[in-house]
């Protein structure tokens, strides 16, 4: 019997920890739901990293919700690090300091941690070792493009120098001399296929409702980040190419000092649920919510499953919520049948995904709740 979009996503990635660190950029998703101190939103969790921004960004209250125990507990110890641990632990803790100590860093927040992830991570201290941030089923994949792909193509001084240029015209014009030769383009497409995506970086189940191959959109979005964002502004390109960001001040908003101190004050006002959003949804009250951070939950689902989602959302909010998602493979959002309901601001999701330093992402969809009450 095949499985409904949430059963195949929770069998594909319920047991692990898929991503470490979010590829989705904060700054796109603040962009699109704007959130302010009478917001109460639900959020993905995944790897924990957008939920803290929207707290950060001074959301009343956070639920950030994973069908996934291994994400929650990794979001938890990231939470819990955050509120506990210095600046310099914490950034050690995952794994982006040379300060080391982080089963000891561990232990000290152990009593910080409910039983569940306590369970996950003694059973899972080898993630830890190497560093939170680079634990997760696709961040070793990438690893394997950095380590064993890329070599093939530029040397390491090529990719050094790349790393170094602070102006786009010079970007752009090492991209096409130097960078975009025949056996980086037919290396990329190998790589980055779905059939050696399905098998090591993302799950079959997320791919099951892509038509067509795939190498080609993610090379054209990477060409198209490599020439039009600044890599000295773009952790999401250092961290594949290098496997570390360069600034941390302009990475992730709650690794800078400054959002490591507000994130700390804003710890309690975030929630963790272990369920799938349908499932959770259909259990709350109608105004639970004004603002949601699907991730690309809706690309997993059948366009019937999406719409049911999106119906959900209506239906835990009221007029003026603000829903986002990004679209990778599958285009997704607000159906015909739903117009009255939600309206779609194409103009912004279009603005919006020009800028995503992340780049792997097609589409990014911003919609609004209209009326919370529908009749044919």
């Amino acid at each position: 019997m095949s499985q409904h979009g949430t059963e195949a996503t929770r069998a594909a990635l319920g047991g692990q920890i898929s991503y470490a660190q979010s590829w989705k950029d904060p700054a796109v998703l603040l962009g699109g739901l704007r959130v302010n101190a009478d917001d109460d939103v639900l959020s993905v969790c995944a790897s924990g990293d957008n939920s803290f921004a929207l707290a950060i960004a001074g959301a009343r209250s956070v639920t950030a919700i994973d069908l996934s125990g291994p994400q929650i507990a990794l979001a938890k110890l990231k939470l819990a690090g955050a509120k506990h641990l210095n600046l310099a632990r914490f950034h050690s803790l995952l794994g982006l300091s040379g300060l080391g100590q982080r089963i000891y860093l561990y232990h000290l927040l152990r009593p910080h941690l409910d039983e569940a992830t306590v369970a996950f991570w003694d059973a899972n201290e080898a993630l830890i070792r190497e560093g939170l941030l680079g634990c997760g089923k696709f961040e070793h994949y990438l690893s394997l493009f950095r380590d064993r792909m890329l070599p093939l193509v530029h040397r390491q001084s090529t990719v050094d120098e790349f790393l170094d240029l602070a102006d786009l015209d010079a970007q752009r014009k090492f991209f096409a001399e130097r960078w975009n030769n025949r056996r980086w383009r037919a290396l990329f497409r190998v790589f980055f296929s779905q059939t050696v995506m399905a098998r090591s970086g993302r799950s079959a189940a997320q791919f099951a409702h892509v038509e067509g191959a795939v190498s080609g959109a993610f090379l054209e979005r990477t060409s198209h980040v490599m020439q039009e964002i600044p890599i000295a502004s773009n952790p999401y390109l250092q961290w594949i190419l290098a496997g570390k960001y360069r600034d941390l001040e302009h990475s992730q908003p709650y690794l800078s000092a400054e959002g490591h101190k507000a994130l700390g004050i804003a710890a309690d006002r975030i929630e963790f649920v272990h369920d799938d959003l349908i499932t959770h949804l259909a259990g709350v009250e109608a105004g639970t919510y004004s603002a949601f951070n699907l991730s690309d939950a809706p690309e997993y689902l059948s366009e019937a499953e999406s719409e049911t989602l999106l119906r959900a959302c209506v239906a835990a909010s009221g007029v003026g919520a603000r829903l986002a998602y990004w679209n990778l493979l599958v285009p997704r959002w607000r159906p015909p049948s739903m117009a009255k309901m939600l309206s779609r601001d194409t103009a912004l999701g279009e603005r919006l995904i020009r800028q995503d330093r992340a780049f792997v992402y097609g589409a990014f969809q911003v919609e609004t709740v209209e009326c919370s009450t529908f009749s044919h």
